[in-house]
């Protein structure tokens, strides 16, 4: 199969599944990207500058252009999008511009249903592309969420690790610091103003840190209130100290942490580690399983998926449902077709609600497509 026909039938597929093809603008924001996707992005970005000396930069993406492009609209009616067209990122190996396809949900209340259109579409996007029986990860964020809020943890502490799910070495980092385990760092390494707030109250520590931003003439920046600076200084003592704070809560997050399964399997070994560690995480194991019956229902061979808990995806804005597609011909190769639920991601981007949203995107050139629509 050529290049063309190849891509033409991609069109094709996700036209037919009611996707509308779009193409947002080549150069978006500089600081969008960083803010959304973190500074690791900022190296990699192709940036200029504009007339008006706004930072620009060509979109290293399509999904966050999408879901600006939608709010652009002013439109709230659920919608689904797909695109097929370059991106431009700086990689130590191949091409800065390259093809990307991909197929976004935005608005769709049933969010379980959405959850199993994305992945049963991908498969098929994979199957037209020559890749008929990928190597598929599944997880998922909510699972993750929901044990920290059920967990004895102070909330800068569920802010930390939920920030860092995804990231297994800084997780695992966290949870030694969690519990104790790594040596307390050197002395000084914590500011003294984070040690001074790390012995008061959590009231009186955000009482300081307003009179902190009074006395030197500042205003709380980037949506930041006194309450969460204080909290994100607590945490930094916290960190540099190595005190113990929660060894048994340490201890069931590595525990769920290590699950592993496949298909159907996965929603048992949910629940069986739920009753080991009597937390109650009955709804989000039913809309786990909920997606996976969805799923089926669409031809999706639930036995083909790797259910990891561990696996997520390093942005913020990831709020659930998330999936990756390797070729199984090139084991420890890139992933080809990735995607996931980013409930977040649109009230990042300003809109007035929460907008549910899922989708995934295709690396084409990591299946042999060049260039060239």
């Amino acid at each position: 199969m050529t290049t063309r026909p190849a891509l033409a039938a991609l069109h094709a597929l996700f036209e037919g599944a009611g996707h509308r093809f779009v193409e947002p603008a080549v150069l978006q924001p500089v600081e969008l990207f960083v803010d959304l996707a973190g500074e690791d992005l900022r190296r990699r970005l192709f940036v200029t500058t504009a007339a008006d000396g706004a930072d620009l930069c060509l979109r290293p993406d399509y999904t966050i252009p999408v879901c600006r492009l939608h709010l652009a609209v002013a439109d709230v009616r659920p919608a689904r999008y797909a695109y097929l067209g370059p991106v431009f990122r700086q990689r130590s190996a191949g091409p800065g511009e390259f093809l990307q396809a991909g197929a976004e949900w935005l608005g769709h209340e049933d969010v379980g249903a959405a959850d199993a259109d994305t992945l049963a579409l991908a498969f098929e996007a994979a199957r037209t592309l020559g890749l008929a029986a990928p190597a598929v990860r599944i997880g998922d964020e909510a699972l993750f969420s929901a044990l920290l809020d059920a967990l004895a943890l102070p909330p800068a502490w569920r802010r930390r690790l939920s920030g860092l799910f995804g990231d297994t070495p800084r997780l695992a980092a966290a949870l030694d610091r969690l519990d104790g385990t790594a040596p307390p760092k050197a002395a000084g390494e914590a500011s003294a103003a984070a040690s001074a707030l790390a012995d008061a109250d959590p009231e009186t520590a955000r009482a300081l840190v307003e009179d902190m931003l009074a006395i030197a003439g500042l205003s709380p920046v980037g949506g930041r209130g006194a309450a969460e600076i204080a909290d994100r200084l607590i945490e930094q003592a916290t960190l540099a100290s190595g005190a113990r704070i929660a060894p048994e809560a340490a201890r069931v997050l590595r525990d769920y942490l290590a699950l592993e399964a496949r298909g159907a399997a996965a929603a048992d070994a949910l629940q069986a580690f739920a009753g080991i560690a009597g937390i109650d995480l009955a709804g989000p194991i039913e809309a786990f399983a909920h997606r996976l019956s969805l799923a089926a229902a669409r031809g999706v061979d639930a036995a083909t998926l790797a259910f990891s808990a561990a696996f997520g995806r390093r942005l913020d804005y990831y709020t659930g449902f998330m999936f990756e597609m390797h070729d199984p011909a090139r084991p420890g190769e890139a992933v080809v077709v990735g995607g996931g639920r980013y409930d977040r991601l649109l009230t990042l981007l300003g809109a007035g609600a929460p907008v549910p949203a899922v989708g995934f995107s295709v690396w084409l050139d990591r299946l042999g497509y060049g260039r060239t629509p």
